[in-house]
């Protein structure tokens, strides 16, 4: 209870007072040490009763609310704006990530650094920067995740968002799975009636070509006509990575695809002729029937006749003058006249070098790019080597025609030559090629000594090569053990075997899940030949130890297990021992005309027409 017989004549001064004795709480408190003008005791003291500073018992304290502690905890660590970025320095953070493929690294300057860290709003620039890389290396889920986060925070999203995500979809280490996100996409923006450009168009016709849908990738191409947008080059590229999608019958899609750029007088580009090549090496026609349709098409039908000639076992396709002479008896289907020449047997044509006879041989096909004004380059004649009849008179030949065009061979060439003269065991003229190397004063690489190894029949040559690595300071790996594992494996050299074991023990070479295949197919191909009795006494009495020294030999061994990985793990972890935000510099950026993105390599600011 306030006392009311005090005054602040009791005490000498404001900050003094007399022994024992004790201020009310309203003269404690310094507020209330002087009278304030014009008022009397008794109404400073009621005052001061009724002061809501000095009332009640004291409460007790209550727990505070956790989610008020973090909320007043994120207002009073808000960073001051001195401290945040530009937008320009979290996208150059971003793109140097990006340019290292740091991807998890890219996604949390996005995600960690802007939002939680420094709280500030992305735009969508710095978005699509994010999206375009995740969708360049196929991490298709991410790229999703991304696009939904930019609608729920009301972002626009653009013609560069589009084309990022139908990236990731052709680039998903799942087909199926990236087939289903580019039709999901496609239909959002018929919903949304949003016009594709022609980037756009590019990229979906990629998407779905790549991932198996070529029905669809020409019906854009049909759009893209339909819309009177110009169908260039990089158009014809897309759809030959399609064609290249579908091993079966890739080869004839390609062929129509090439009867529409020669149609539409697109000039070929050397990109276009190799991948022409890759469907030469790689794709077959298909279904008979529908391989004479594609035919007729390309052939004029004013000036040839098209006759099915039915035989006991194989359909023959005969293309004829109408004076019933054959014009040229060498067939190419890119001549200005597509022909077939002489008679040829499409039922039979199986082998790279059938289809290759098709455009021509290889000759022919390098008159047809020098026809174009289109130079062949080195890799136009390694994958021509890849095509080639498997005689070394045709590799000769080609490498004739190479030194006329002053086409100097490099390492990867050699490699080709050597690996196909190994398949066909030709391993002398597979060592030659290593002096050819040699002389040529090129350096061999790893998959050299890699091609070498298919050629390592026993033990000796195998250690002659492994001291060769040594000298050039290459080290084993899976691939070379797994190469001299096969030829020891087929020419059942036991002590040949066992070295390929042990060698992995002593160079810590970690085995592949193919490696440890061939062992156990070994192991029973073995145990087969001996139940039937073809194996002689000495091979038994080593099999016996190949069984036994396998069985420790397996919980010695290093097991490589990064082919189980997820092929997405690699982007959910970070680069260890680095720092990953580059702290704000105070300096200025440099103008942007030095900038190493001014150059715009987008289709849509080149002309053209289809």
């Amino acid at each position: 209870m306030l006392s009311t017989d005090v005054t602040p004549a009791q005490y000498k001064g404001p900050y003094e007072r007399k022994q024992n004795f004790e201020f009310p709480a309203p003269f404690r408190d310094k507020r209330f040490r002087a009278l304030p003008p014009g008022e009397s005791e008794r109404e400073f003291l009621v005052r001061a009763k009724m002061d809501p500073d000095s009332f009640g018992e004291k409460l007790e304290e209550t727990e505070e609310d956790a989610g008020d502690l973090e909320e007043e905890r994120h207002i009073g660590e808000q960073p001051l704006a001195s401290q945040r970025l530009s937008t320009k320095q979290y996208a150059t953070i971003i793109k140097d990530f990006l340019r290292q493929r740091k991807i998890k690294e890219a996604i949390d300057v996005l995600e960690v650094k802007m939002l939680k860290e420094d709280r500030v709003k992305p735009e969508n620039y710095i978005y699509n920067l994010v999206l375009g890389g995740c969708g360049r290396v196929g991490y298709t889920k991410k790229a999703f995740q991304l696009y939904n986060n930019m609608k729920k925070r009301a972002l626009t999203v653009t013609a560069g968002t589009y084309t990022a995500l139908f990236n990731a979809c052709s680039n998903s280490p799942w087909p199926a799975d990236g087939l289903a996100r580019a039709n999901q996409l496609y239909g959002i923006m018929q919903e949304k009636g949003y016009t594709p450009n022609d980037t756009n168009y590019n990229a979906m016709i990629k998407a779905f070509g790549r991932c198996g849908d070529l029905q669809m990738a020409f019906a854009l191409v049909d759009q893209m006509r339909e819309a009177k947008l110009p169908l260039r080059d990089d158009t014809v590229s897309f759809l030959l990575q399609s064609c290249i999608s579908d091993k079966e019958a890739g080869f004839r899609h390609a062929l129509l695809v090439w009867r529409k750029l020669t149609e539409k007088r697109v000039k070929p580009t050397i990109y276009s002729f190799n991948l022409l090549l890759r469907c030469v090496r790689d794709c077959g026609l298909g279904d008979l029937e529908a391989t004479k349709q594609v035919m007729e098409k390309l052939l004029n039908v004013e000036r040839a006749q098209l006759a099915l000639v039915s035989g006991a076992d194989q359909t023959a396709l005969i293309a004829k003058g109408t004076d019933g002479d054959v014009s040229d008896l060498r067939p190419n289907l890119l001549a200005a006249v597509p022909h077939l020449g002489s008679v040829l047997s499409i039922s039979e044509v199986k082998n790279p070098e059938d289809r290759l006879l098709l455009l021509g041989g290889c000759q022919g096909f390098i008159e047809t790019m020098l026809l174009h004004k289109c130079a062949p380059d080195i890799k136009t004649f390694t994958l021509l080597l890849d095509s080639l009849p498997k005689t070394t008179a045709a590799e000769k030949e080609l490498i004739v025609t190479m030194k006329k065009l002053n086409i100097r061979p490099d390492v990867d060439f050699y490699n080709m030559l050597m690996k196909k003269r190994s398949m066909r065991k030709d391993y002398e003229g597979a060592k030659q090629v290593l002096t050819q190397i040699k002389q040529t004063k090129m350096r061999p690489d790893l998959i050299t000594y890699g091609v070498l190894a298919l050629g390592c029949t026993n033990k000796e040559e195998a250690l002659d090569l492994v001291s060769q690595m040594n000298q050039t300071g290459y080290t084993l790996n899976a691939a070379i053990l797994g190469a001299m594992l096969r030829q020891a494996c087929v020419h059942m050299e036991f002590d040949y075997i066992f070295e390929v074991m042990e060698l992995c023990l002593r160079e810590c070479v970690p085995v592949n899940k193919m490696f440890l295949d061939h062992l156990h197919s070994f192991k029973k191909s073995c145990r087969h030949k001996q139940n039937a009795k073809e194996l002689s006494h000495q091979q038994v009495r080593k099999f016996g130890v190949f069984k036994n020294r396998l069985e420790t030999w397996l919980t010695e061994v290093q097991i490589d297990e990064a082919e189980d990985a997820h092929p997405w793990q690699q982007f959910r972890q970070n680069y260890p021992d680095e720092v990953r935000f580059k702290p704000k510099d105070s300096a200025r950026f440099k103008a942007r005309h030095t900038s190493r993105f001014k150059v715009k390599t987008s289709s849509k600011h080149r002309r053209g027409d289809w």
